[in-house]
């Protein structure tokens, strides 16, 4: 277990004492896709590590409306902003794809955060990254047009799962259009129209599932 830990973003930097009495708190499920893990407004018992698969977090507006917060992947912890008080979970999770998490439970987490501060440490780290996050989205939401949107969320997926290639750069699309339109708080119709400008002005090309950035440079420029 420790090794399978280990090739884990977040437990790759912990020690072997660290691992292995993590281990003995974890409890596995699968979830296929389409499932919800937990929704905004529960109790929040949890913090949750994916094992394999992709989780979205997302929060749901007064009138229906979903907006993707992040979309968690392999090695990634999420829900962790309830471990240090009893509150409601801020956000709705959901797999996107069959999955696979780790799941610890707040009250045997704390007593192990207690003994080990350095699992605390990489968790605060986290909880700072994830901030960062949000400043960004709430910029990209507020302050940009659809345009900068759209270039800013293919910019995002190139650093997250881009491949670099003599041409460019390619991008593996495996969330849905309207996935990609919710992140960016875009409707779908909009942000295909933006792909397809871009497309038009040899900026990226889409072929299915592939995405390939052809000028790199300009849609740095349009973020």
């Amino acid at each position: 277990m420790e090794q399978i830990l280990k090739k884990l973003k977040f437990f790759s930097t912990l020690d072997d004492e660290s691992l292995k009495t993590l281990s003995k708190i974890l409890v596995e499920r699968e979830y296929k896709k389409g499932c919800n893990i937990f929704v905004e407004g529960e109790k929040a018992q949890a913090v949750y590590v994916v094992k394999k698969g992709k989780v979205k977090i997302y929060k749901t507006s007064q009138d229906g409306k979903e907006h993707i917060i992040h979309i968690m992947t392999d090695g990634e912890v999420f829900a962790e902003s309830c471990i240090f008080e009893v509150c409601p979970y801020p956000a709705s999770a959901d797999a996107i794809e069959d999955t696979i998490v780790y799941v610890i439970d707040n009250k045997k987490l704390e007593e192990v955060l207690e003994k080990h501060p350095k699992i605390a440490v990489e968790l605060v780290k986290i909880m700072a990254k994830r901030l960062r996050m949000v400043a960004v989205q709430i910029e990209n939401l507020s302050l940009k047009d659809s345009t900068q949107k759209t270039a800013t969320l293919i910019m995002h997926l190139f650093k997250i799962k881009g491949v670099e290639i003599k041409e460019g750069a390619k991008i593996q699309l495996d969330i849905s259009r309207m996935d990609m339109a919710n992140m960016v708080g875009l409707t779908r119709e909009t942000l295909t129209r933006s792909l397809f400008k871009f497309k038009s002005e040899g900026i990226i090309d889409i072929d299915g599932k592939e995405l390939t950035i052809m000028d790199l440079d300009t849609l740095k420029d349009l973020t």
